[in-house]
Order: C-alpha cells, then structure tokens, then sequence
C-alpha cells in the first residue's frame, strides 16, 4: 500500500514538471514562427518591396507599306506594317509573370490594328525585350474621308498602344498585380515610307 502511494506521489510531482516543459516548448516554438513571419514581413516591405516595371519603346520602323489612289471614288488603299521593339525592365527582386496582351494601332481615336503579345516572364533585375509587328487593318478605312486628306497631304498620324499586365509573387504569400501601358503617337510620311518623330507616355501602376 505504501509502495503503491509513492508511485502515486511521484507521478503527481512529475506532471506539472512535464506540464512546464511542453508550455516552454510550445512557447518556443510560436516565438520562432512569428520571428520568421516578422522577418519575411519585413523583407517584404523593404528588400523585396514590388516595385513600378516600365515599358519602353525603344524604336518603331515600317516593315512595309504600300499605297494606291482611286481618284475618282475619292479612296485610298493603304497597306502599312510597323515593326515596335519594346523592352520592359523588372526592377524587382523577384521575377514577374506577364498574361497574354496585344499591341494596338490607333488613327485619329479607332484601332485600325492589333498584334498579339504572348505571356512570359521576366527575371529579377532583367530587361526582357519584345518585338511586335502591327498591320494595319485598311478595310477599317476605306470609307474615312480623313484619312484620304492625310493621304493626301503626305502624312498619316497614328498611334501605338501597349499594355502589360502580370504579376509579382514574394516568397509565394504575396502576390502584387501590375499593369504597365506605353502610348506613343508617331506620323507616317507617305512619299519616303518613313516615320517622324515620336512622342511616347508611360504609365505603370501596381
């Protein structure tokens, strides 16, 4: 009977030290989780913080370009294709993934052509080039008297529209959207099939 109370005794003394041990542990081991959840937090406000890629356009040139006058029927057959060399640089330290996007060829406020802009990725701390080939859809304009009097007059006013969208992920927890749009207008000279100068807008937003 004696035994049996000391066996009792002992167990009861040793409980609360077991008790004690897995707090200290639990407690540790919450201590290091929310070290590591404060460490990533910080890293990812400061090191790795999402910063604006930009989209550059670097140059733009005619691939081709032919042009035919109905004087009669006051109409003017205009086949055009523009070859636009982008380039967007990732200033991140993290890659960021791009979606399917298109460039667009605008006169005078109508898209009259489209190219599309497969999805990739850029590197951290890379510049990924993109080379598009815009073709201008002329069926769109065959019946715009305006754009017979550009003809005309020897220049044609256009304007070229990229816009980018993807995504930045930090450690795979957080995930920043970004949208990046370069606008340029340019005029096309008729007699020499060559391009004046451009003037470009850049806009990115996370």
């Amino acid at each position: 009977m004696d035994v049996e109370s000391s066996k009792a005794a002992a167990m009861k003394a040793e409980s609360p030290k077991k008790h004690k041990r897995r707090n200290i542990c639990l407690g540790v081991t919450a201590a290091v989780i929310l070290f590591i959840f404060l460490l990533l937090l910080i890293l990812g406000l400061t090191v790795f913080k999402p910063k604006q890629p930009t989209t550059t356009v670097d140059s733009t040139s005619i691939s081709d370009m032919k042009v035919s006058f109905d004087i009669a029927r006051l109409r003017v057959d205009v086949n055009v294709s523009l070859d636009v060399d982008l380039s967007i640089k990732n200033p991140n330290k993290v890659s960021v993934k791009y979606k399917n996007s298109s460039a667009f060829l605008n006169y005078r406020g109508q898209v009259v052509g489209e190219a599309p802009i497969p999805a990739g990725k850029i590197l951290a701390d890379k510049t990924q080039p993109i080379n598009v080939t815009v073709t201008l859809m002329a069926d769109r304009l065959l019946s715009d008297s305006q754009f017979f009097s550009d003809v005309m007059a020897g220049t044609i006013p256009f304007n070229t529209l990229t816009k980018i969208s993807g995504k930045a992920s930090v450690f795979n927890l957080f995930n920043v959207h970004i949208t990046s749009t370069s606008s340029c207008d340019l005029l096309v000279f008729v007699s020499n099939r060559t391009i004046g100068d451009q003037k470009c807008k850049y806009k990115t937003k996370l």
